[in-house]
């Protein structure tokens, strides 16, 4: 799987339209990355996760636990608007901005070199192949993609899996971490290069730290059952809306599930693939756009993922158009609810049938 690659040469349909936002850029004089929206979008965020942290410090139960739920959509809201674009180095033209962004994901949990090879390096270049990336790769629990193994109690998925996502948070954070880190590889794509030792570094102070903010000093201020409820509730919260957020844009109806030749070649050039593997959904919704980061536009942040999500409504219209007109049209739910009845229609498919 270290060999799969897109083919030399081919990337006639990129050029033509990263030459038209560029233009666009140009004429609208402004820059790719974040602006004074994004940051006064970011400061607002940042303080209602620090305010929701207090309080659940602070306040006795059973408010606390309302404090942790608020905190568990405070966290997802810093993936979406503030992590996900220093991730991408979309957030700001500064590079040491972009990567304080990044950090928050350790300081939500995770970290950042792990999210820079499964998400950066595997899914946008790879997304929707099997073995590859490794969104796709539930363990076996689910089938999401048609060249899995399917199981018996896979035709029940389309039930099972909503009581299964709000247990993302937890098993990404304090299993796939882990696996990745000792491995070495995601998926079954090795690296792209060894950590340092500043980065192991990072990763167990970081592992620490979250222990330590979440788990040691709560306990110091509340009793433990109350923690340990309000941990797994923010976590439920989290881990739902990180899974049903990144799954409408790929594990749908309308998405498509290529697999490379023999010889590791894929059958299109880069940007068709990510055309007929990326799905929006919502984009007319104003309040969607802006919780979600602009993770509703998911087709142009595949195909431009250093270019700021607030940008992402202006290129969607850009690019409808140059994208029907080179035969690969935009793929679009029209709303949140149409996107959910496409996941679930998926899964029902695909745990019934081979």
């Amino acid at each position: 799987m270290n060999q799969i690659h897109f083919s030399a040469g081919q990337r006639q349909l990129y050029q033509q339209l990263s030459a038209q936002v560029n233009q666009y850029f140009r004429q609208q004089d402004m820059t790719k990355t974040g602006d004074q929206r994004l940051y006064r979008k970011a400061i607002l965020i940042l303080l209602l996760f620090t305010a929701s942290y207090a309080a659940l410090l602070l306040l006795p139960a059973p408010w606390s636990l309302a404090a942790w739920f608020i905190h568990g959509i405070a966290t997802a809201l810093v993936g979406f608007n503030v992590m996900h674009d220093g991730a991408h180095e979309s957030f700001s033209r500064s590079r040491r901005l972009n990567r304080l962004a990044a950090l928050t994901f350790n300081l939500i949990g995770s970290n950042r070199f792990y999210w820079a090879q499964k998400h950066n390096r595997n899914h946008h270049s790879f997304t929707n192949v099997d073995e590859v990336d490794e969104d796709i790769d539930a363990l076996g629990l689910f089938r999401m993609s048609p060249h899995q193994r399917r199981f018996w109690f896979h035709r029940y998925q389309h039930i099972y899996v909503w009581l299964l996502y709000p247990l993302t948070s937890l098993f990404w954070f304090f299993a796939l971490d882990y696996k990745a880190y000792f491995r070495q590889k995601i998926a079954n794509r090795e690296f792209s290069h060894r950590l340092s030792a500043a980065d192991h570094l990072e990763f167990w102070a970081s592992k620490l730290l979250y222990l330590l903010i979440y788990i040691a000093l709560p306990l110091s201020l509340s009793d433990s059952t109350t923690v340990i409820a309000g941990f797994l509730l923010m976590h439920a919260i989290l881990g739902f809306l990180f899974a049903v957020v990144f799954q409408l844009a790929h594990i749908v109806e309308q998405a498509e599930f290529p697999q490379p030749a023999s010889d590791g070649s894929m059958e299109d050039e880069w940007a068709a693939h990510q055309l007929r593997t990326t799905v929006d959904f919502a984009t007319n919704s104003r309040v969607l756009t802006w919780v979600l980061g602009g993770l509703n536009f998911q087709v142009e942040h595949h195909l431009f993922p250093r270019v700021s999500h607030i940008h992402y409504p202006a290129l969607h219209q850009l690019l409808q158009e140059a994208c029907s007109h080179q035969g690969h049209p935009i793929r679009s739910y029209p709303s949140l609810g149409a996107a959910l009845k496409g996941h679930y229609r998926h899964l029902r498919k695909l745990g019934r049938t081979d």
